[in-house]
């Protein structure tokens, strides 16, 4: 229910970058509102919660320990649990005594042991990104060459998955529509730097499909893929990488911004890893890519650009808890990117000026042309880097419809289509909310064709604030 008290508005969003210590499973909470009948599944969902070790704490949002959680959803009626990732990084944490390399912050390690990392980097296993399936296997991942398996339905730790062919992989890998497999790409960082797209097929070990030296990696979350090609999205955010170990600093410190450079996109058939051709556009920067196909002889993909590393800044924890008002204010937006393979050119456009991240579709339309996207976005009366609204963006028109509420800070929204209609808006979003007033998150579920509310459902505590999530239909 909406709040409009003058003393609500000026809630923030602190809680949600508290640690959370407590691990429950709670058969049946509070539902206010309608769930439609046919929504039936787990929602489960990614993201930190633990932030210190000891009496320190860890740097950046992206620093915090893994912990899961599932909303069940059934007849009506909604269940809850968390659970933490048990990896080597967790366990180090809850001792006091970090060891592993996080993305912004670094134990203390003499100067031997950095540069010992050059030839056998010891990164983190905290897999507190995004969720993949591969067979029937579930995986927890980040930007590490490795992923931790766990149980979905107990959210049990399992183990870890087998190595990437790399220093660093991205959290969000490709689905083959084909045969399930995952594609993804990883950064091989060393005395020869390389870019290594490679397939993990399920019973099988990953294997490299297509290489690319570089000289400068740049800092790569995600890339395109369309039914024939994948492509890395190459910002000018790049690393000297033999420096990392001699800086003293975290990883994502050692990045450079070169505004003055293109943004490179390097292509390849992603069916036989060969070279289709290296493309220039306008610099930025995204974390996100939004999707991709093939048109005419075109690659079309789009993302979310912030125009410049910055963003990276701004989720410093120790900010993100003070929550005040900087004097920057993310402003990610839509951009699309035309690639003309035959006569090498790009153009660009954005789409939409609304502010946009975490961007989601209907997957019915992957790897194809798409109408809307959903994902979130901020108020101009908002003073923080949290956001406060779900978006949704018409691709064609660039109009946007929202859901909004004071002292709400939302997370990610995932698109759970209708069984019984083929509209591609025609579902339910599902997103995990603060309400800052009430001191307490809640899963809203909103109707995708008019962003309207139809149910919450609250959960018995804060849910610190998270990444990505999936939905997975009860079968």
């Amino acid at each position: 229910m909406a709040t409009t008290t003058q003393e609500t508005t000026q809630l923030g969003p602190q809680a949600g970058y508290r640690s959370l210590n407590q691990e429950i499973a709670v058969d049946a909470i509070e539902v206010e509102g309608n769930l439609p009948s046919w929504l039936s599944g787990s929602l489960l969902r990614n993201g930190p919660g633990l932030y210190e070790a000891g009496d320190r704490s860890v740097n950046h949002w992206f620093d915090g320990q893994a912990m899961l959680h599932r909303f069940t959803l059934a007849d009506g009626g909604v269940s809850y649990a968390n659970r933490f990732l048990q990896t080597k990084s967790y366990q180090a944490m809850r001792a006091g005594k970090p060891a592993l390399s996080e993305f912004a912050t670094d134990p203390c390690r003499s100067i031997f042991k950095r540069l010992m990392t050059v030839f056998d980097p010891q990164v983190t296993d905290n897999s507190a990104v995004s969720l993949a399936t591969l067979g029937d296997r579930h995986y927890a991942m980040t930007e590490a060459p490795i992923s931790v398996q766990f149980d979905p339905h107990t959210l049990e730790t399992l183990g870890v998955s087998d190595r990437y062919p790399g220093t660093f992989a991205t959290a969000h890998p490709h689905r083959d529509p084909d045969n399930g497999a995952l594609i993804n790409v990883a950064t091989r960082m060393g005395p020869r730097n390389s870019y290594r797209f490679f397939v993990h097929a399920p019973g099988q070990r990953p294997r490299v499909l297509a290489t690319k030296g570089v000289s400068r990696p740049g800092y790569v979350h995600s890339f395109a893929m369309s039914q024939r090609y994948i492509a890395l999205t190459e910002f000018p955010f790049t690393v000297n990488s033999i420096e990392i170990p001699l800086s003293g600093r975290p990883f994502i410190e050692n990045f450079r911004w070169h505004p003055e450079r293109a943004t490179r996109i390097l292509v390849f058939d992603r069916h036989t890893g060969k070279k289709i051709g290296t493309y220039e556009t306008e610099a930025g920067f995204a974390f996100h890519h939004v999707g991709a196909w093939d048109e005419d002889g075109r690659l079309v993909m789009e993302y979310c650009d912030h125009g410049s590393p910055e963003i990276i800044d701004a989720f410093y924890i120790e900010r993100l808890r003070r929550a005040r008002a900087g004097d920057f204010r993310p402003q990610p937006r839509l951009r699309r990117v035309v690639v003309d393979l035959d006569q090498r050119t790009t153009s660009t456009e954005y789409r939409s000026q609304e502010v946009i991240e975490l961007p989601r579709i209907n997957e019915q339309s992957y790897l194809r042309p798409y109408r809307f996207v959903y994902g979130l976005g901020t108020t101009a009366e908002n003073n923080y880097d949290t956001a406060d609204r779900l978006v949704k963006i018409d691709n064609e028109s660039g109009d946007a419809a929202v859901w909004h509420e004071p002292a709400a800070y939302v997370g990610e929204p995932v698109f759970v289509p209708s069984p019984e209609s083929n509209a591609e808006d025609d579902g339910v979003i599902l997103s995990v909310v603060l309400d800052a007033g009430r001191d307490r998150s809640y899963l809203l579920a909103l109707d995708a064709r008019s962003m309207t509310e139809l149910a919450r459902a609250y959960a018995p505590h804060v849910i610190p604030f998270g990444f990505h999530g999936q939905f997975y239909p009860e079968t």
